[in-house]
């Protein structure tokens, strides 16, 4: 049975490989990531799968999350802000978007209008910044 998925971080390492994996399963993926300029150049990845929705938006942006999560059956979070040195100096950054912009997800989830059948929550070492 198709679902309608979001995957937001989806033009990362872990996320663009989940969407390729959903669209073969023949689920309809919306990818929700800022393509930050220092992992993406600011501009769309050659590998990321043109049949995904792609919406270009910041975890910290509440109503962009509003607007990504509304008609979605599932949800994989995987953003995060990657650069685990970084994290050492650049704190308030780091923790605006890994922790608020998690707790922003779970808030638009929960305002949202539907119920959501699952939400998976995973990430690699950025989190950890």
């Amino acid at each position: 049975m198709s679902r309608r998925v979001l995957v937001t971080g989806g033009a990362g390492f872990v996320g663009s490989h989940t969407v390729d994996a959903l669209l073969r399963q023949g689920h309809q993926v919306r990818i929700f990531d800022n393509l930050e300029e220092q992992v993406h150049g600011g501009s769309i990845p050659a590998y990321l799968a043109g049949e995904a929705e792609l919406v270009r938006g910041d975890v910290r942006d509440l109503e962009a999350l509003r607007k990504a999560v509304a008609n979605v059956d599932v949800v994989y979070h995987f953003a995060a802000a990657v650069g685990v040195g970084q994290s050492m100096y650049e704190i308030a950054r780091y923790m605006a978007v890994n922790s608020q912009g998690t707790a922003n997800l779970l808030q638009a989830l929960l305002e949202r209008r539907g119920k959501l059948e699952k939400l998976i929550v995973a990430s690699s070492m950025s989190i950890y910044g």
